[in-house]
């Protein structure tokens, strides 16, 4: 087996690093680009509900921004929101106190969408006891009786850190 020898500036550390090891370390494999059937999409946990020692009880898996479901949501919301653009009779005035409210609506709307559209699976969530499984529908449901879990669900979004393995 070869090894490599990195030295790190900072600690001037030897650390010992096997081939797996080094071709890992590099970064992104790119052939990951040319295997279609192959997801490069990470899991995230958004952990929603706590137990006494602040363990996760329940929460939502999301996939990224690099998923097929977000991607397919954003084209679906963008080509309505093109479409209204255009038609005179359904522009918005948001100069107006209904026209701002309205452009409000949209784009809340449009984030619950998105929640619903990234979640794939709900760890700790059960229904008489039995674990449940996302539907559009009961991701709506819980996303209006509390908004702030879809929030939480969006600001995870945003974090790419949450979507890269280490």
């Amino acid at each position: 087996m070869m090894a490599a020898f990195l030295l790190l500036p900072q600690s001037r550390k030897q650390i010992h690093m096997n081939n797996a090891q080094m071709i890992a370390s590099a970064g992104f494999d790119i052939s990951l680009l040319n295997d279609g059937n192959k997801s490069v999409d990470q899991v995230h946990l958004v952990s929603v509900l706590f137990d006494e020692d602040g363990a996760h009880k329940a929460g939502f898996d999301i996939v990224s921004k690099n998923s097929d479901q977000y991607r397919a949501v954003i084209r679906e919301t963008s080509v309505v929101a093109i479409k209204r653009s255009v038609q005179k009779s359904k522009q918005i005035d948001a100069k107006t106190d209904e026209g701002a409210a309205e452009l409000y609506d949209l784009a809340e709307n449009r984030n619950m969408k998105i929640a619903i559209a990234v979640v794939v699976g709900m760890p700790g969530f059960v229904d008489k006891g039995v674990p449940v499984q996302p539907s559009p529908a009961l991701l709506k449901a819980i996303f209006e009786k509390m908004p702030s879990w879809q929030e939480k669900v969006l600001a995870a979004l945003e974090a790419d850190g949450n979507f890269l393995t280490v």
